[in-house]
């Protein structure tokens, strides 16, 4: 590690390729974040690792579809077995043709395989809402990849816990007035953050002190979404430490994780955390928004004026652990009896199956 960095990850949707640095938002969940240093010291390879384990991030996958709008890049994670890739619904509602990519590197992939139209299977609870925890969908490759190893799924609600992002999306310098951009697109890129609070805790704390705000319980009926934010290690880019202690601190947040601290931007859409069980990364959240927060707060935490890109930028992972029998149902997912004794003990069996399949 160098010098402080953030990495641009992930955010509110997809990024659409040939329309220069233009990012398709939905409402005000749009892409932002940066780094500050070099997005090349941030390149994952293939075979590198993390933790002592090689080839962590093998399994992050480039994914790249077209539809009538254009052509889109999203991010997705190859699950255990070989055959599935996890990823965002809006990465997956809507596609006429779509490559997969693995160990893409200098703009070369490793490997690459197909999804077939109707081969993609979305939430059903995805509405084209980013927030309410169902923004997930599982892709079935045309061929399994049996020369990587997918990953394993956490089971635990994983707030509090730092994890590891890996996406290959745009990149961007948070304090400067660059906008994210496919600057080092041939490569992807990683970083770490802390999963603060889950988003229905954060709206319904903000609506008890701000009756205006709008919660809605049965809005976040189907699953949790991890909140995490974009600090610089000083108070005034802490934008969700600040929010809690403005609002009774019903959850806590660090200034962050200094030389590792990262967010996501467009183009990683669908992309994965991963935390760390001691011996093994786990698949924890699937990237899916991306928010400006700071001026809707009057915070006035951003390091630059001049972009939507910056410190104090929130984002937001679907949480994993929301969906484990659905994704069970469709993949089949290794470790059937450790899940089914999960879901036994959740009630959660008789939910676990509701699935679609894509928008076409």
């Amino acid at each position: 590690m160098r010098s402080r960095f953030k990495l641009a990850f992930v955010a509110a949707v997809c990024c659409l390729l040939g329309a220069g640095t233009q990012a398709y938002a939905l409402g005000d969940l749009v892409p932002n974040t940066g780094n500050t240093s070099s997005p090349s010291n941030w390149r994952f390879a293939p075979g590198q690792a993390f933790n002592g384990v090689a080839g962590a991030l093998d399994g992050v996958a480039s994914i790249t579809y077209s539809n009538s709008e254009g052509i889109w890049a999203c991010s997705g994670s190859l699950l255990a077995g070989g055959q599935y890739v996890l990823t965002a619904a809006h990465c997956a509602d809507n596609f006429t043709s779509m490559k997969v990519e693995f160990g893409y590197y200098n703009g070369v992939a490793s490997v690459t395989r197909n999804v077939a139209v109707g081969g993609a299977i979305v939430h059903g609870g995805w509405t084209g809402d980013l927030d309410t925890g169902a923004d997930i969908a599982i892709l079935k490759l045309d061929q399994k990849v049996t020369s990587i190893q997918g990953y394993k799924l956490s089971t635990t609600i994983d707030i509090g816990k730092d994890y590891l992002m890996a996406g290959y999306g745009t990149t961007s310098v948070g304090s400067s007035n660059t906008d994210t951009n496919w600057g080092d697109g041939l490569y992807g890129h990683y970083g770490y953050n802390t999963f603060d609070v889950d988003s229905q805790t954060f709206n319904q704390v903000i609506d008890a002190n701000d009756s205006s705000w709008g919660y809605d319980a049965d809005y976040y009926k189907h699953g949790l979404t991890y909140m995490s934010d974009f600090d610089s290690g000083i108070n005034r880019n802490n934008t969700l430490g600040r929010l809690a202690g403005l609002t009774g601190n019903a959850w806590t947040s660090s200034n962050g994780l200094g030389v590792n601290e990262a967010l996501i931007a467009g183009g990683d859409s669908g992309g994965g955390d991963f935390i760390w069980s001691g011996s093994e990364w786990l698949l924890s959240g699937v990237h899916s928004w991306g928010w400006e927060a700071c001026s809707n707060f009057g915070l006035n935490c951003d390091a630059s004026t001049s972009n939507s890109s910056s410190y104090g930028d929130l984002s937001g992972s679907t949480a994993v652990f929301s969906h484990l029998g659905w994704i069970a149902s469709v993949t089949a997912v290794p470790e059937p009896q450790t899940y089914a004794l999960f879901l036994a003990g959740l009630g959660l069996m008789g939910v676990a199956t509701r699935r679609r399949e894509a928008q076409r």
